[in-house]
């Protein structure tokens, strides 16, 4: 029995590389997401050459996968080998999909199918390769030397030691299918919409992006009525992009004297990192990866009747031409009781608020493990608030991020994410009631580092530098282009009524 953390004889120093991970992704469909809902596992005599179904077929996805999966190891045969060997699919390798893979690997677009055990056991020997390596399931909020958060995150996918092993085990079995009178009972996957909206507020008007010469970034705002006829408490929200080729990020806000009703078919172009209307408030975000957003109990975002939505959707273009987003749209669920505690997002860094300790931002070409933070401070007659949630951001030059609370005689870390990857970001939750998250009081400081490698061997680099017909890295300054940068935390803030 191999070990899955030293697989291939010691291998996995290489395999911890995005350039690796991206040459399995693209080179053999390796997982590029979780994994897949587990439908009723087909009896032994399926087809061992399967293919996957439901996948992207857009040209330049991240998700084009081949036609059929890997050829098939030693021992696959289509009896599925001896149903007495565990692991086995039955018994363990399908609950475990079920659990930590099913939201991504439905067939559905995100990622393809592993459903049940035709389309999954081609797929074998790169999911002991990927888990080993903690590739899969992605997660970026990592605990180490430099951050050991005090609380851990809602929705976290990560396997145990035992679970890896597990995968390896089958793997080198030749995936054994096992007997479907013992197979596990498979609980359903968990939702990856939000859950029981109160409305789906659809865009009005459409936004067609295409490249202006060396100018990929547009910034468009929608205005959105959510209809509502008393004040009410936003507990979810969940940003529903319209065309995937170009959607970079969004901002949600509430504009609070419903202003941006005047504007044509609800949008506002070239509205670029602001709203257009003089009155709003930040209450959500979406990037590559994210999920929806959900307030801990007792938490809500008050919109007052009469207000409307506006999202600041960042687009960047798609190289190969003109691209239209007509159906982008945001669900909300709301309730019109009062919670125990208010909350809105608030943005520290670059942009946003706070202060630079590292003189001006600019990372020279050639530069690797520059360095740029920004601290600031709560006022002394703000109130005291609780975080709730904390969401690292930077383009494709950041290889690092970290996020803490300096107070008068400590600091803790809220989150870090050393292995950063524009393509996979989300808003982590703190999985703690409100009252036991981490506070902020007057005086103390909220610091964001940002580490960079403004290299050719950055993949991000490569890739931004492509897009634009480059071949070097050039000094890169703040801003909102994927090839600028920032180093900016969102940060989910509670205060008691």
């Amino acid at each position: 029995m191999r070990d899955a953390r030293g697989h291939l004889g010691g291998t996995f120093n290489a395999m911890h590389s995005r350039t690796t991970h991206w040459a399995l992704v693209l080179g053999l469909g390796a997982l590029g997401t979780g994994c897949s809902d587990v439908d009723e596992p087909e009896q032994a005599g399926a087809d061992d050459g399967a293919t996957t179904e439901g996948e992207d077929s857009s040209e330049d996805s991240m998700h084009d996968w081949p036609d059929e999966g890997p050829d098939d190891g030693p021992g696959d045969g289509p009896d599925g080998g001896d149903e007495n060997a565990r692991p086995n699919w039955h018994e363990d390798i399908a609950p475990l999909l079920a659990e930590h893979c099913s939201r991504c690997h439905d067939g559905e677009g995100i990622a393809f199918a592993m459903g049940d055990y035709a389309e999954t056991r081609p797929w074998a020997e790169v999911m002991a390769i990927e888990t080993a390596s903690a590739q899969m399931p992605p997660w970026h909020a990592i605990e180490g030397e430099q951050c050991e958060p005090q609380h851990s995150f809602e929705g976290d996918p990560r396997l145990s030691d035992e679970q890896i092993q597990m995968f390896a085990d089958w793997a080198d079995a030749g995936t054994p299918l096992g007997d479907p009178d013992l197979a596990a009972p498979i609980d359903p996957p968990i939702a990856i919409d939000l859950a029981d909206p109160t409305v789906t507020l659809p865009m009005q008007g459409s936004v067609t992006v295409q490249r202006e010469g060396d100018k990929l970034d547009f910034f468009h705002c929608l205005s959105l009525d959510p209809g509502h006829t008393t004040d009410v408490f936003v507990d979810g929200l969940q940003f529903i992009p319209g065309n995937d080729r170009i959607a970079h990020h969004a901002i949600v806000y509430i504009d609070e004297t419903g202003e941006s009703a005047s504007w044509p078919d609800g949008v506002l172009q070239e509205c670029n990192g602001g709203t257009g209307v003089s009155s709003t408030t930040m209450i959500g975000g979406w990037v590559p990866g994210t999920e929806p957003t959900v307030t801990p109990d007792n938490v809500g975002i008050r919109l007052p009747v009469g207000a409307r939505i506006i999202i600041n959707v960042h687009y960047h273009a798609d190289i190969s031409g003109p691209q239209t987003d007509d159906t982008t749209a945001l669900a909300m669920r709301w309730t019109s009781q009062a919670p125990r505690w208010v909350s809105e997002f608030r943005l520290i860094g670059t942009p946003g608020a706070g202060q630079s300790t590292s003189g001006d931002f600019i990372i020279p070409a050639g530069a690797v493990g520059h360095e740029e933070s920004v601290e600031w401070t709560v006022p002394n007659d703000a109130p005291s608030v609780r975080v709730w949630a904390v969401a690292n951001h930077m383009h494709k030059v950041g290889v690092d991020q970290k996020t803490d609370i300096l107070r008068a005689s400590e600091s803790e870390c809220l989150v870090q994410t050393p292995q950063w990857d524009f393509n996979w970001q989300r808003i982590y939750e703190i999985d703690l009631p409100i009252d036991q998250t981490p506070e902020l009081r007057p005086g103390d400081k909220i610091r964001v580092r940002c580490t960079y490698d403004n290299v050719i061997d950055n993949p991000g680099v490569f890739e931004a530098l492509a897009e634009l017909g480059l071949d070097a890295p050039r000094d890169v300054v703040s801003g909102d282009g994927t090839l600028d940068e920032m180093c900016v935390a969102g940060l989910g803030l509670a205060v008691r009524l």
